[in-house]
């Protein structure tokens, strides 16, 4: 159950982000340039990971990934959710009335 859940986490994290992304979000992520935005290819990198965990007998270690993994898929959730809501061109007009 665990690595269906670690699975579902990651390709939800590539969709957040990728509509994040779209909405004029930042990848703050040193990584995402180097393996893309391919849902596909993220949800295979949580498959082999899943994999690799299970051959060293390390399963347990993704009780922790899916937690730290569910924090980001909140954060990417309010974050499109603020960006969708509230434009960048919104921001910067707050931000020079108040200075």
């Amino acid at each position: 159950m665990p690595a269906i859940i670690f699975v579902l986490l990651n390709v939800t994290d590539a969709y957040l982000t990728k509509i994040g992304l779209a909405a004029g979000a930042i990848e703050v992520n040193p990584l995402m340039p180097i393996i893309g935005s391919s849902i596909l290819f993220k949800g295979l990198i949580a498959v082999a990971l899943v994999g690799v965990l299970y051959f060293f007998r390390k399963e347990r270690v993704l009780w922790l990934l899916n937690f730290a993994l569910f924090g980001v898929v909140v954060w990417n959730s309010a974050t499109c959710l603020i960006v969708k809501l509230l434009p960048l061109q919104s921001l910067f007009t707050i931000a020079q009335a108040g200075g």
